[in-house]
């Protein structure tokens, strides 16, 4: 036991002998005398200029520490700032005993004034790059890779870092500089503050951090609290409670931002797990919270995220963004909406599980798959309960034109020949396929119900594949197409429509019920062109439609022809309370439409009075209408509480409407009719009178030719006795 006890004191001799022997170095040694010897190493290893203006300080008992004044190292040859990096002061102090029981305790950690420019030039070379050793940043080798140990095995973490403890760490002041001329990008913080607490392994610390960086036109503040949390033998890392401020100004930004995010983050390397919780964003006078989980950290991750909105304004928040809210045809729309969605994201494939989406008195639901998030295929399939798109529209004076204060608009000078901005390039790009469904939807006016679409768009063919809706008692089925592969986009409409009540469709769209009745109508059109000018001068294809046990309105054929056979006849109008209508019980006809001009050869009308022919077409390039109906009575009807017209029976009346849509002209060419039907009464009347007369001297004469043959007869008698 003597030979132990002697070894100690051997050794605690040995200790004292070599802290009175370093005291003494320091004593009479001054680290100051070897800066040149430091800067001419520095140069020799890195070929850079270090510079050391301030004084350096070294301590080693009870604590070893080195303070380090002013200390600038140069920047590589080729790159214009002036120096690679500089430091206003530096103090690191370590504990000396606790280094012996292989403890590595801190006592202070100091920096202030540190300043680093970075930069890559043209070609990608790094002010960097002259200081990284090559072979050791190279891919070892299996001799020299080091061995893997389990996460729960204590050799895990170093020796020396298991007893860590770190009084406190400052930056303060710090400047950091990047310029990428590859890019053009410019990137500046300053400045940088950082304040960690007492730092402990597996013990929770206070983190305090600051900066501001400008970037080209963006100004952004940053500011942080939090407690950090260091358990490298569990490799569970984390920071609870942080609190981060950001604000943001700058032309890049419609206006200034203020974003205050609150969250629990956490790493738990052992499980491949990574967790934010209870994380909240307030930003525009909304509340976000949410959540997100990343799964198999060192495989490929899979991610899962929840996040959802109070209750927030659009039309607000574009005021508070400086951009001016929409002039709708109902003011009070976007004022209220919220979210709620369920995400999860592996590879380069993200799933929306759930989306619920309210605006004002809307809600969207549904799901969606996005594959190849870079170049992105996406697949949705959506339920809208109700929406009026109309409210959601400019007002009327705004979308007909520059109404006056009466809400009156001039007319239209033609079709508008501004090119239509369609956002071609983006359209050529867009890959996406699902369905969307509506319960109730309202727009230009017409109600529809159970509305679902099947979409499809991909190589810059967009298509409806399938349309489908119940609107005014019947079914809408068809497609729509758009190809805007060529620079002329082309468009393609597919419908067919059975069963509509006809007057309530025409009055939701414009505002009159011109025709009533059931209605049966399909067509199939195709137009191409860069403008509306252009797509009604190129629209092209036929149609067909049948309307049933309705009325025409506007026009009450029976009293048109009773008021011009009365004018012709020099009587005056009768007086009627009739309802301006001609009723029918079937309208057929079929059209072709040739580039912009629609033309119909067999319109049939039939009604208990009338049979109506009709042939014409419709300049829709020019707005023009030239038409014929050929109108004839067929009944002895009283025409809807009018005169008897059984006299005009099978005459064929012809009645024209041409002119503008605006203004249609209805025309009735009744006087040469009428006087071509009195003529004949005329002839008749006369023929009445003079025919007796002409066959009573007929008679007249065939008794006095039989007389006088008689006479001629005896004369001839009597000279031959």
């Amino acid at each position: 036991m003597k030979w132990i006890k002697r070894g100690l004191l051997a050794i605690f001799a040995l200790l004292v002998l070599l802290v009175v022997l370093v005291g003494f170095l320091l004593v009479i040694v001054d680290p100051n005398d070897y800066k040149d010897r430091i800067s001419a190493v520095v140069e020799e290893q890195t070929g850079r200029t270090l510079v050391i203006t301030g004084d350096i300080g070294l301590s080693v008992f009870p604590r070893l520490g080195l303070e380090l004044g002013e200390t600038t190292l140069s920047n590589a040859e080729g790159f214009e700032e002036e120096h690679f990096a500089r430091v206003g002061e530096v103090d690191v102090a370590v504990a000396l005993l606790p280094l012996l029981r292989r403890e590595l305790q801190v006592q202070q950690v100091r920096l202030e004034g540190l300043e680093l420019n970075l930069a890559r030039d043209a070609e990608g070379r790094t002010n960097w790059d002259d200081l990284i050793d090559e072979e050791a940043v190279a891919e070892p080798s299996e001799e020299t890779r080091p061995v893997t140990r389990p996460a729960d095995d204590p050799e895990t973490v170093p020796e020396i870092l298991r007893g860590l403890d770190i009084a406190g760490i400052q930056v303060r002041d710090a400047r950091l500089n990047w310029r990428d001329d590859q890019t053009g990008t410019r990137l500046s913080v300053d400045p940088f503050n950082l304040e960690l607490g007492r730092l402990r392994l597996a013990q929770e610390t206070r983190l305090d951090l600051s900066l501001r960086a400008l970037m080209d036109d963006l100004d952004t503040a940053v500011e942080l609290q939090g407690l950090v949390f260091l358990d490298v033998a569990n490799q569970r890392y984390a920071l609870r409670r942080m609190v981060a401020q950001v604000e943001g100004t700058g032309e890049a930004l419609p206006a200034p931002i203020t974003v205050r995010v609150e969250a629990d983050l956490m790493a738990d390397l052992l499980n491949d797990l990574a967790k934010v919780e209870r994380m909240t964003v307030n930003a525009f006078d909304t509340q976000f919270t949410g959540l997100v989980e990343v799964a198999g950290l060192s495989g490929e991750p899979r991610v899962h995220g929840e996040l959802r909105s109070g209750q927030f304004s659009p039309r607000g928040l574009m005021e508070e963004l400086a951009m001016e809210p929409p002039e709708t045809a109902n003011p009070d729309v976007l004022r209220r909406a919220a979210m709620d969605m369920a995400f999860e994201m592996q590879g380069d494939e993200l799933k929306v599980t759930q989306l619920i989406v309210t605006l004002d008195q809307s809600t969207l639901s549904g799901q969606a798959t996005v594959k190849d998030l870079a170049n992105p295929d996406v697949n949705v399939s959506m339920q809208l309960d109700r929406i009026n798109l109309d409210h959601y529209l400019p007002p009327a004076a705004e979308a007909n034109g520059n109404g006056d204060a009466n809400g009156d608009t001039p007319a239209r000078d033609g079709w508008p020949e501004e090119p239509l901005e369609l956002p071609v390039d983006m359209l050529r790009e867009l890959k996406v396929a699902g369905d969307l469904r509506v319960g109730n939807l309202t727009v230009a006016g017409l109600r529809m119900q159970d509305v679902n679409l099947k979409l499809r768009a991909r190589d810059g063919q967009l298509d409806v594949e399938s349309v489908q809706a119940s609107l005014y008692e019947g079914q809408l089925d068809g497609r729509l197409g758009l190809d805007v592969r060529q620079d002329t986009p082309r468009i393609q409409a597919r419908q067919s429509l059975e069963g509509i009540r006809f007057g309530g469709l025409l009055e939701d769209l414009t505002g009159d019920a011109m025709v009533t009745g059931g209605a049966d109508v399909s067509f199939d059109v195709t137009s191409r062109g860069n403008s509306v000018k252009a797509l009604i001068n190129g629209l092209n294809g036929n149609g067909q439609m049948r309307v049933a046990d309705g009325a025409v309105k506007g026009i009450n054929v029976a009293q048109v022809i009773r008021d011009a056979e009365a004018r012709v006849r020099g009587r005056s109008p009768e007086e009627t309370d009739e309802p301006r209508q001609t009723d029918f019980t079937e309208i057929t006809g079929s059209f072709n439409i040739n580039n912009g001009v629609v033309k119909n050869d067999d319109l049939r009308a039939a009604s208990p009075l009338l049979r109506i022919r009709g042939r014409g077409e419709v300049d829709l390039n020019r707005e023009q209408l030239d038409y014929r109906l050929d109108t004839s009575l067929v009944g002895t009807l009283k025409g809807q509480g009018g005169r008897d017209l059984s006299d005009l029976r099978n005459v064929n009346l012809p009645i024209t409407i041409r002119g503008s849509f605006a203004e249609p002209r209805f025309g009735l060419d009744l006087r040469s009719v009428l006087e071509s039907r009195v003529r004949e009464e005329a002839e008749e009347r006369v023929r009445e009178r003079v025919d007796p007369v002409i066959e009573e001297q007929r008679e007249r004469l065939r008794e006095e030719g039989s007389r006088i043959q008689e006479e001629l007869g005896d004369r001839l008698l009597d000279r031959l006795r």
